[in-house]
């Protein structure tokens, strides 16, 4: 559904609330698959050797156990059980397939997402890796925080993993624009009781959020629940449909949500804003290496 610049601004206009997607609409798929989900493939073995015997690990291995016994009993696909009390050296393999079938399979399943939030804890935190933002992305989220809007994440990645990619992103410390997030616990992005849920704990009514995802089964499972929903178009993501087409307006920037006047202060101070994030998260990890210091667990 084509709309003019105007008729999209005034989507923004009319809501209270912007609740945004990750990967495909903020973050390119490609950091996604080819950085995030390479380096969980990677170091998923050395990682659950290293940690094992720690408190959170044991944790995400007692949460994955139950998945993994549901799986079986289910007959999905690459699921094998793990040995009953078995060491560490006979659980880790096992449970290094079990996990690598489900990335396979490109499970939302809680379980994994928590553990791969986990892993790349680790990785932001020793600057393994940093959490691409499209350039778009910081000025609109600055223009919206201006008109009082609230913004909040809905993504299939754990909240950890949400807080870390912004906490850690290419243009520094993102957080701040953000007043919640929400992940797969709170329900599976393609249906219309999750969206409800959430305009539940949100305390709005539905046509006051604004959704933007690059998923049409998102997009309709959001419209049922009585959201607004814009389409992100960026490289790599899923063709639409001539319905999904007529049924919602798409973006390829998020400039595009910005009337004339936002795009002109956006376009302005997008390369300052960048460079306050950036000044702004070293000064932050320089405090969490001095917290780090003090024995404080990551």
């Amino acid at each position: 559904m084509k709309r003019s610049r105007e008729e999209l601004a005034g989507m923004v206009k009319n809501v209270n609330i912007i609740m945004l997607d990750i990967e495909g609409t903020t973050t390119s798929i490609s950091f996604v698959k080819e950085e995030l989900f390479p380096y969980v493939r990677r170091e998923l073995k050395t990682f659950l050797e290293e940690t094992w015997d720690s408190e959170e690990t044991q944790k995400d291995v007692d949460a994955l156990r139950r998945q993994i016994d549901e799986d079986v009993s289910a007959g999905q696909a690459g699921s094998q059980r793990l040995p009953a009390g078995g060491e560490r050296e006979d659980l880790v393999p096992v449970l290094v397939k079990n996990v690598v079938a489900m990335m396979d399979a490109d499970r939302k399943v809680s379980p994994l997402k928590t553990l791969q939030g986990h892993m790349w804890r680790h990785a932001y935190h020793k600057g393994i890796i940093s959490g691409h933002v499209y350039e778009d992305v910081p000025g609109a989220l600055k223009s919206w925080k201006s008109q009082g809007k609230t913004l909040v994440v809905y993504s299939s990645g754990s909240v950890e993993a949400q807080k870390l990619l912004f906490g850690h992103s290419c243009f520094g410390y993102m957080l701040h624009f953000f007043s919640d997030h929400f992940d797969t616990s709170v329900g599976p992005k393609v249906e219309t009781e999750s969206y409800e849920k959430i305009v539940q704990q949100l305390r709005c009514a539905p046509e006051k959020v604004l959704f933007l995802t690059d998923l049409a089964k998102e997009a309709w499972a959001a419209k049922r629940a009585g959201l607004p929903v814009v389409l992100s178009i960026r490289e790599g993501t899923a063709p639409l449909t001539p319905e999904d087409e007529a049924a919602f307006p798409a973006i390829t920037s998020f400039t595009q949500l910005l009337d004339d006047d936002e795009n002109s202060t956006s376009s302005s101070t997008k390369q300052a804003t960048g460079e306050q994030e950036k000044n702004k998260a070293k000064k932050r990890f320089r405090k969490e290496d001095r917290d780090d210091g003090q024995g404080r667990e990551n």
